[in-house]
């Protein structure tokens, strides 16, 4: 089986290391992984496979310890466990920094590059401003296109990130310009990056309501009571609304500005026990 550097989830690699123990003619359940974890249920290591249990803080060291990794393995598992099982972002934020720092050249399937491209608003935001802005390696000029300005350290920063990831090159006359005209996250981005970049943008529109004058933003907002199918409707209503702009921002000309647009629906009542 592949490396468990390889892997981003705890829970997939203990199914490929079971399954490839089994298919070399050990007999490994899970009940006996869980005898020499320490469990008491016979179905524990069954209910964390499943996801609906974590494994005890106290018992990853041991569960390590039975599978028979190395400490260099160990130690990985053991944040990718904390990872996994984080209960707030803030918490998932700093474990992944911990496995892209001490594991860098090991990890792949995070996206450790995705996940900067989208820790910093500015990020995206130059790279749309690119699409009409002939950069001429003045980073302090590109610095304070952007609202709020940033500093010219970050501005080249950001130039070298977007080149790295070919989401820029430079033409003929030495100018960047885009390599395509959209970028949408889809849904091939790691939650982590998501909702950093998400996080990020909504302080943004918080300070536009001080910063922008009120002509030049729009912002409107709805307290909803609905039903499942009503609540499934608006979604959909809202996932039409984002395919229309990418239309209109794909086939605009004389493009002067960037807009950020953030669509958000969430829950602020609990819902009745047993729905989710």
């Amino acid at each position: 089986m592949k490396p468990i550097f390889d892997y981003s989830d705890y829970r997939l690699f203990l199914r490929d290391y079971l399954s490839t123990v089994k298919s070399h003619g050990t007999q490994l359940t899970y009940e006996e992984l869980g005898r020499r974890v320490g469990f008491t249920s016979k179905g524990f290591v069954t209910q964390i496979l499943q996801g609906k249990s974590n494994i005890p803080k106290e018992k990853i060291s041991r569960f390590a310890g039975a599978l028979g990794l190395k400490k260099r393995e160990a130690d990985f598992f053991e944040l990718l466990v904390r990872f996994n099982q984080a209960k707030t972002h803030r918490a998932k934020n700093e474990t992944f920094k911990e496995l892209v720092t001490g594991f860098k050249t090991r990890i792949r399937h995070i996206g450790p590059e995705k996940y900067e491209f989208y820790s910093a608003w500015y990020y995206s935001a130059v790279r749309s401003l690119l699409g009409y802005y002939r950069f001429d390696g003045d980073y302090a000029k590109l610095a304070q296109q952007l609202i709020p300005a940033i500093t010219p350290r970050q501005a080249k920063k950001a130039i070298d990130l977007l080149e790295r990831l070919s989401l820029i090159e430079k033409d003929d006359e030495g100018m960047y310009r885009l390599t395509a005209r959209l970028l949408t996250t889809g849904d091939t981005v790691d939650s982590l990056a998501l909702v950093n970049f998400q996080q990020n943008t909504m302080d943004l529109a918080k300070e536009a309501l001080e910063t922008v004058h009120k002509d030049s933003r729009h912002g409107s907002t709805l307290t909803l009571g609905l039903s499942p199918e009503g609540y499934r409707q608006a979604v959909d209503k809202i996932a039409q609304l984002r395919k229309d702009l990418l239309s209109i921002a794909q086939f605009d000309r004389h493009i002067d500005r960037v807009i950020q647009v953030n669509l958000h629906a969430f829950p602020l009542t609990k819902l009745s026990k047993g729905k989710k």
